[in-house]
């Protein structure tokens, strides 16, 4: 009984840690209640999905003639259009409406967290009958594809939520649900055919981690240009100012800056130039990397003792040690972890 707890308890770390990453990147971080019922949407849509791509499936059951159309059915009919449109639905229906979706960065955090909600239960269900080496392989494989389709599907509804025109906006969100099927149908397809072609699992898994860090990164840019308005301010200007350079001086601006050449009282509308986007160094990746991995060990190895302790109580002379060695790693990888959110970043040239 506590076997299954474990193996199911595995596919949370990395989950969790992936959301964490999103989360900690967001400058205007969202309401934490508000993502933890949109994780647990995530997950309760598994409850629907099961029998709609059973019922797509068996539609699609004419077509399969041999490997690649039995994996294409299976793929799409069966995975890939079921769970997307069930996630999609979680951000139309749910979330599109909160007041706290007020940025189209917004749409990324959600669409991450919908999908890995749905990520973790999944891996629940699929580890319970496959053991410790399903766990690792799906938290390597599966978590990252199910949270970058996320993004995508995000970025894509982030931008829809705040466009102008219906038609633009009706676009936006047919192409943020038809990527998001394409590049989950695209890998699944490949797995389930069983073949060498599976190793093209890999590119399509890196295809999707790559297309929504790009997105996701691009939303990040806006969200500092949007933050970054026009200032007012007023000064006193002891003596006349002839030149750019000596009036963003007086003030402290930068940027184009429009000054009175009289002595006096001046108005000066400053246009400050947005900040550019942190960009971390290989030492910041590699601290992000190590932790991460780190921490998922730790918590297979935490669920390990629990399995042990609930199975078989131990004395405290036993159970003491035996948390003191899970928590020393626990602490240092977390540590590890969150310094790597921290930096380092490379320096912004002058």
């Amino acid at each position: 009984m506590s076997t299954p707890l474990m193996l199911g308890g595995s596919a949370v770390v990395p989950s969790l840690l992936l959301l964490w990453y999103v989360y900690a990147r967001d400058r205007n971080p969202e309401p934490r209640g508000l993502l933890l019922k949109t994780f647990l949407l995530g997950a309760a849509i598994c409850v629907p999905v099961v029998p709609v791509a059973l019922w797509l499936e068996s539609l699609g059951r004419q077509w399969e003639t041999g490997v690649w159309s039995t994996a294409l059915v299976r793929a799409f009919l069966g995975a890939a259009i079921p769970e997307e449109l069930f996630k999609y639905l979680v951000l139309r229906w749910y979330v599109w409406n909160k007041p706290a979706f007020d940025e189209p960065l917004d749409g990324v955090v959600y669409g991450a967290t919908a999908s890995l909600g749905f990520a973790t239960l999944e891996n629940i269900l699929y580890v319970g009958d496959g053991g410790l080496g399903v766990a690792v392989l799906r938290a390597l494989t599966a978590v990252p594809q199910h949270g970058f389709t996320g993004v995508v599907m995000g970025a894509f509804l982030g931008r829809a939520r705040f466009a102008q025109d219906e038609a633009q906006r009706f676009g936006l969100l047919a192409s943020g649900l038809g990527w998001a099927i394409l590049l989950h149908g695209a890998y699944d397809a490949f797995l389930m055919t069983g073949t060498g072609f599976a190793l093209l699992a890999l590119p399509a898994l890196l295809t999707s981690v790559g297309w929504g860090r790009g997105l996701y990164k691009g939303l990040q840019r806006e969200q500092i240009l949007l933050g970054t308005s026009l200032v007012t301010r007023r000064f006193v200007v002891k003596e006349p100012l002839q030149a750019e350079e000596p009036a963003r001086m007086a003030v402290g601006g930068v940027g184009p800056t429009t000054v009175s050449a009289e002595p006096g009282v001046a108005h000066v509308r400053l246009a400050n130039r947005p900040p550019r986007e942190p960009q971390r160094t290989f030492f910041s990746w590699l601290k992000l990397g190590l932790g991460g991995i780190g921490l998922s060990a730790c918590g297979l190895a935490w669920l390990f003792v629990a399995a042990i302790l609930l199975g078989e109580p131990l004395g405290g002379e036993v159970a003491v040690p035996v948390v003191i060695i899970c928590a020393i790693p626990t602490t240092l990888f977390l540590l590890l972890f969150r310094s790597g959110l921290r930096g380092p970043f490379e320096a912004e040239p002058a």
